[in-house]
Formats: C-alpha cells, sequence, structure tokens
C-alpha cells in the first residue's frame, strides 16, 4: 500500500506541471490531488516570501481564486460520483489555502520565518512528501484514506 500510494503521489508530482490542472485533477485519486496540491501550494507560497517580488503574494491570491472559480465550473457539469468527491474536497482546501493566502497579505507578511506562514500545515516534496507545522517535520504516511468528503475549514477549525 505505502509504494503504491507513494509512487501515484510521485508520478502525480510529476504530472502537476505538465497537465493543465482541470485535466490534472480528473486523471489521479482524490487522496493523491490533495496531497499533490498542498505540495505546490506550499511551494509556491513559499517562493513568493523568498523571492520578495512586488504583488507576488497578490498575484498568487488571484491565482488561486480563479483555480477555484474553474473547479466550481466542473463541479456544476456532469461528473462521476467519485471525481465529484474528489472536487469537493479538493474546493474546501483549496478555499483554505487561498484564505491563508489573503490573510499573509493583509499581515504583511514576507519572510518564509514569519509565524503566521510558519503556523500552516505545509506539504513538501523532497524525494518523500513531509508535512511541515512550525518546527516540526514529518514524514508523509503515504496510508490510503479514500476519496472522502473533508471537513469544512473555518477560522474556528483551523485553531483546532
Amino acid at each position: 500500500m505505502i509504494r503504491s500510494v507513494r509512487e501515484e503521489i510521485y508520478l502525480s508530482y510529476l504530472d502537476y506541471e505538465i497537465n493543465e490542472r482541470i485535466t490534472w485533477v480528473l486523471i489521479w485519486p482524490g487522496m493523491v490531488v490533495l496531497c499533490v496540491s498542498q505540495i505546490y501550494w506550499s511551494l509556491e507560497v513559499q517562493n513568493c516570501l523568498v523571492d520578495h517580488a512586488p504583488f507576488a503574494m497578490e498575484l498568487l491570491y488571484e491565482k488561486l481564486k480563479a483555480q477555484i472559480l474553474k473547479l466550481v465550473d466542473i463541479v456544476r457539469g456532469k461528473l462521476s460520483k467519485q471525481n465529484r468527491t474528489s472536487l469537493n474536497a479538493l474546493i474546501t482546501i483549496d478555499v483554505h489555502a487561498m484564505d491563508v493566502v489573503k490573510s499573509l497579505v493583509e499581515k504583511r507578511v514576507i519572510d518564509e520565518m514569519d509565524f503566521e506562514w510558519l503556523a500552516q500545515l505545509r506539504c513538501y516534496w523532497e524525494d518523500d512528501v513531509y508535512v511541515r507545522i512550525i518546527y516540526s517535520t514529518i514524514k508523509y504516511a503515504y496510508e490510503y484514506v479514500g476519496n472522502c468528503p473533508r471537513l469544512v475549514i473555518t477560522p474556528l477549525t483551523d485553531r483546532l
């Protein structure tokens, strides 16, 4: 199981930059899509903070908003039950990611070591998936969890 899930995540990670995101989300299993999209989100935010490019975070916020709107358009169409479940979970996580970026913009976070960024659950690919929060790093377990709905993340549930 662990090897199979890791292989799917790795292949999807490589495929993310090849396919358009809308196509990519429909190709890969739901939990793989959620993991890899979090890896790329963490990477994009991290790059904005490291590069210090003017308005980079604002541009990322607009990009994330556009991605969500595209996903919503797809959900309104005809989908298999499996794809609908995957996309609903992805939209939930993407909205949270967009809200985090908006908060970073509003709080004028410009340093990758700022607590507001470190306090977020972040995923990175470093020859394996690693999950980070604050100064803790845990190797992703690659445990198959299936394709199920996700908790809607609000400022209150984000603190739990």
